[in-house]
């Protein structure tokens, strides 16, 4: 763990194979094959600190651990603890921190030593799980209420007959990290990336929807994409609201120079507007209505607020 890293967390105790420990314990060996070779799936969750009630909500606690063991199928990793075992682990975890305010966290199962070859492990033995925070509210840095501008990155996104994308592994993000560099490097926020043939795909890290005419469109899970829980949730509120289901379907770059809307989703950016692509004005420049009608619809939902959604919270 690096020492920006170590100041980041000094503060968070961390959840390792059964147990709570201090950071300064939580100490993984350099030979791993998630240090040496990106060998990890893991989930980015977020509990909501409820001040009235005194607790913290899990938002989709139990979609993400099933996210998990699917990323864990894929990948041939053989899971040392069950899905109800990881719950508890989560619970136990934020109780020990007694965080008071927004965490964004993740669950993170990996291989153990990789020994001489390494590179075909699967025994439940070679894997581990920890937990740390890895920040908080989205609200934080203001992206959220004034929108981002991003670009079209140079790099294509992984192909499911290359690297699974739907499968949230460690290794996956390297993509996602180079169209990241190159969308710093040029001055914009974050990169969307395109699929092989030309379709959009997703951001560096969370989903992407746009509004065009009074429509709700996203690129297909097909597309590419991880199979987001966000953005799941948001084709549902979108039907129920306008009685109509949102259009899931290949995207063109050109549509996005003439969207009304656009935004990213995900775990991590909640709903986070974009409000420029290639340096072009997505509708007037700033985030619009039905961005800022399902921004309301998920912080409503996940932070308990909403009744229609109570079973998707898991009270701590």
């Amino acid at each position: 763990m690096s020492a920006s890293s170590k100041s980041r967390h000094r503060h968070n105790k961390v959840w390792l194979n059964g147990g709570i420990v201090p950071p300064e314990e939580a100490n993984i060996s350099l030979f791993t094959q998630t240090a040496m070779r990106g060998a990890n799936v893991y989930e980015g969750i977020r509990a909501y600190w409820d001040e009235a009630a005194g607790r913290m909500n899990v938002w989709k606690l139990d979609r993400h651990i099933k996210r998990l063991f699917e990323s864990m199928k894929i990948m041939h990793m053989t899971s040392p603890y069950t899905a109800a075992e990881y719950r508890q682990a989560v619970i136990d975890w934020l109780r020990a921190n007694d965080f008071r305010r927004d965490v964004h966290f993740r669950l993170v199962v990996y291989f153990g030593d990789a020994g001489t070859g390494g590179t075909t492990a699967y025994k439940p033995e070679d894997v581990e799980f920890g937990a740390w925070i890895a920040g908080g509210g989205g609200r934080s840095d203001g992206q959220v209420d004034d929108g981002i501008s991003v670009c079209v990155s140079s790099w294509r996104r992984i192909n499911d007959d290359s690297m699974p994308a739907r499968v949230k592994a460690g290794a996956n993000y390297q993509n996602s990290r180079l169209a990241g560099i190159e969308a710093a490097e040029r001055g914009f926020d974050d990169a969307l990336l395109l699929t092989r043939e030309a379709k959009l795909a997703e951001s560096t890290g969370a989903g992407v929807m746009l509004v065009r005419d009074g429509e709700l469109i996203t690129p297909p899970v097909t597309a590419g994409i991880l199979e987001s829980i966000t953005r799941a949730f948001l084709l549902d509120i979108w039907r129920r609201r306008s009685n109509r289901p949102g259009v899931e379907r290949d995207v063109d770059r050109t549509e996005l120079y003439v969207a009304d809307e656009i935004f990213l989703c995900g775990t991590g950016k909640e709903v986070t507007p974009v409000v420029a692509v290639d340096g072009m004005p997505v509708g007037d420049g700033k985030p619009g209505p039905v961005t800022r009608e399902l921004q309301a619809a998920l912080w409503a939902a996940a932070r308990g607020e909403d009744p229609a959604w109570a079973g998707e919270l898991t009270p701590v």
